[in-house]
């Protein structure tokens, strides 16, 4: 079960009254940059194995630094996952272990390839900068065509590679002027989805180097090779 929830969480119109409700117009910061995160989450995932959720915390600074707390209803942590440039490090406390390695060091069967899918997922544009309505066709920084579609505001809404992973960006907020999605729901190209909603996020606020370092004091350090073959 362990295994199935990590692998899961590693691999993004409301109607009210009898008719239509005009959108208010999101006021925001036009070329503003999503420098960093630090919000309470929800977490909801499906895949062919199964389908879940639960909360935890997100702390997330560009361009490619995070961590993961995944939490059990109680408040005990489940696990933590922290990402460094193309390094990966997965803290399970209950059984005082710790892997470590790079993504390309990741085994098949372990299910984390969807976190080399981070970067692609999270990766900013100034705000407003995109075509209102508009969509364009691109290479991105990994070095694959994808496709991304515009709202109104020029803000992005929806991503698609040419491996077929999918990511949409719901409900933007104003946060100090900079915009930022209430939810992204992504879909790999297998069809597991990851549903993440944030929690009065709180965006470009300074970011301890602390937060961003596991602790791996009294724990077992294994290769991130050894994932899901134990």
């Amino acid at each position: 079960m362990m295994r199935f929830l990590v692998s899961i969480f590693l691999s993004g119109v409301v109607l009210a009254g009898c008719g239509p409700k005009a959108v208010p117009t999101l006021v925001f910061t036009p070329g503003a940059l999503v420098e960093s995160v630090q919000s309470e989450v929800s977490l909801s995932f499906s895949s062919s194995a199964g389908s879940g959720g639960g909360r935890g915390y997100l702390v997330y600074r560009q361009p490619d630094r995070s961590h993961l707390v995944v939490l059990t209803p109680f408040g005990t942590t489940v696990m933590e996952a922290f990402t460094n440039g193309d390094r990966l490090t997965i803290v399970i406390p209950s059984r005082e272990i710790a892997y470590a390695g790079t993504f390309d060091e990741i085994p098949p069967k372990a299910g984390l390839q969807g976190w080399k899918s981070l970067r692609w997922i999270v990766e900013g544009e100034p705000a407003g900068s995109g075509e209102p309505d508009g969509e364009v066709v691109r290479v991105n920084r990994e070095g694959k065509r994808e496709t991304v579609w515009y709202n109104a505001s020029g803000l992005v809404v929806r991503k698609l590679d040419e491996d077929g992973n999918e990511v949409v960006y719901r409900d933007y907020r104003s946060v100090d002027g900079v915009p930022f999605p209430s939810a992204i729901e992504f879909q790999d190209r297998r069809g597991a989805t990851l549903k993440i909603t944030f929690d009065e996020p709180e965006i470009n606020r300074p970011v301890a180097e602390s937060a961003l370092q596991p602790k791996l004091d009294g724990l077992t350090l294994l290769s991130i090779r050894r994932f899901g073959t134990e």
